[in-house]
């Protein structure tokens, strides 16, 4: 209530303003024939402008768009915090899969392909098995990255669920 009386004077003193300031460029324009068949001119757009300024400075609406979306950042910075060390323990894991297949390839290949090419193993059997390695290796990285995967999509819908759990509360308390 004193939000709509305070309102009211503040649009009663833009339209007095706007009043004065436009009848006063009719009289620097116009003749007195012309302004008297301007009758209510003045007021008509004192009051039209006056309305358009209150909801350009009050903007109700927007501000409780503003404070919803606010809201809902907020809840869901919170949640991202909540899940914070799985978030990490996930990247964690998947960067430790990535730098152990880097290393197999660039340095841990070569030492085992060094040591056969020093044994008195033919070099069909030693391309074979380095060949059955590489397999077996690549085969143990693509489950664990899977495993990884998996458990980031699983965190990622944990998070996804409980934010729409959030929104649907803010909804329903119209927050």
């Amino acid at each position: 209530m004193a939000e709509e009386k305070k309102s009211e004077s503040l649009k009663d003193a833009i339209k007095s303003q706007l009043k004065k300031e436009f009848e006063s460029s009719l009289k620097a324009v116009c003749s007195e024939e012309e302004q008297k068949k301007m009758t209510g001119l003045a007021e008509r757009y004192s009051d039209a402008m006056a309305s358009r300024i209150l909801d350009i400075v009050e903007c109700p609406m927007r501000d409780k768009t503003l404070q919803v979306l606010y809201n809902h950042e907020k809840h869901y910075l919170d949640i991202l915090k909540e899940y914070k060390e799985e978030i990490k323990f996930a990247a964690s894991l998947q960067a430790e899969i990535r730098k152990e297949q880097s290393a197999f390839f660039s340095s841990t290949l070569k030492e085992v392909c060094n040591s056969l090419k020093e044994t008195q193993i033919e070099k069909e059997y030693q391309a074979q098995w380095i060949y059955d390695l590489v397999l077996s290796y690549t085969s143990s990285l693509k489950i664990s990255s899977k495993l990884a995967e998996e458990h980031v999509i699983q965190l990622l819908g944990d998070i996804q669920q409980e934010a729409e759990e959030v929104k649907n509360k803010d909804i329903k308390t119209g927050k």
